[in-house]
């Protein structure tokens, strides 16, 4: 049996108390009342032993790591945030996500330090490496796959009817700035966000049609797009043909893939083994706090 089924049996973590203390309205539906403690209790039933495992199994490496006094180093985290924040491209886009998600600068660098030291554990103690031949060998057996593919710099404003869009593409046209008038008039949060502006886009990134079209476009031109919900004005800023993979340019990103596929392979097994020199055991239900 898995270790958190018998802790959810042992514990009897599926139990909700009838209230909580600061147990609140969610909302009504007829005047029947949604609370709190229901969601919770519905959130926990679905979600709440594979979360569970999965803090257990992070907080063994954790501990394993600070028992070894392996450390990370804000440079360390540095270089990780900007990865994340070149991956997403534009910075006011960035910043939306981390807002959206509910998190903060401190909560990235936070879980990103904690990946890095877990990384660290087990290169260490797994002996992980990738040797040079080895980057090689993969970079040649996914030259193509690794290559760039075409793509094309998008601008567009989303908005509602079509004569919306033939207003507004007229104002263009006309000399209007194409991100004043995507801050004022998009549907879209992100084209608001942005100004419209979204990017190198590859093919599988865009809704099939608006793909089709703006593959086809010439750069500086402009066409409106039928949409189920809406009408696209949409704008191709530049085009770029398929680009050959550089083995030097993808060097070290195809390493940490390699490193992290060999990671995968022996860390179950690692993670037993911490399991099994822990001290684990249940402490009570999720929900007796509020009791």
């Amino acid at each position: 049996m898995r270790l958190l089924a018998w802790i959810c049996a042992a514990a009897g973590v599926l139990s909700v108390p009838a209230r909580a203390e600061g147990d609140r309205d969610i909302v009504s539906v007829n005047g029947t009342i949604i609370r709190q403690s229901e969601v919770m209790e519905r959130l926990w039933k679905r979600y709440g032993p594979d979360t569970l495992d999965e803090m257990v199994k992070e907080l063994l490496l954790r501990q394993a790591a600070r028992a070894q006094g392996l450390k990370v180093e804000a440079a360390e985290v540095d270089k990780q945030v900007d990865r994340v924040k070149k991956q997403v491209g534009d910075p006011a886009i960035f910043e939306e996500q981390l807002k959206k998600s509910g998190g903060s600068m401190e909560k990235l660098r936070a879980e990103l330090s904690d990946q890095l030291l877990i990384r660290k554990l087990l290169m260490t103690n797994l002996h992980i490496s990738v040797k040079d031949s080895e980057l090689q060998k993969a970079f040649e057996e996914r030259r193509e796959k690794l290559a760039t593919p075409p793509s094309v710099h998008l601008r567009l404003i989303a908005v509602k009817t079509r004569a919306e869009a033939d207003e507004v593409l007229g104002r263009i046209k006309g000399g209007a700035e194409f991100e004043a008038l995507a801050r004022e008039r998009s549907l879209a949060a992100t084209g608001k966000l942005t100004g419209g502006d979204y990017g190198f886009v590859t093919r599988g990134m865009l809704p099939e049609k608006t793909e089709k079209i703006a593959f086809a476009m010439k750069p500086g031109e402009l066409q409106v797009i039928p949409m189920p919900n809406s009408f696209n004005i949409i704008q191709v800023l530049e085009k770029r043909p398929a680009r050959p993979a550089k083995f030097e340019a993808i060097k070290e990103d195809l390493r940490d893939f390699l490193i992290d596929s060999k990671m995968q392979s022996v860390l179950p097994g690692y993670i037993e083994e911490l399991r099994q020199k822990a001290e684990i055991k249940p402490l009570g239900s999720l929900n007796e706090s509020g009791r």
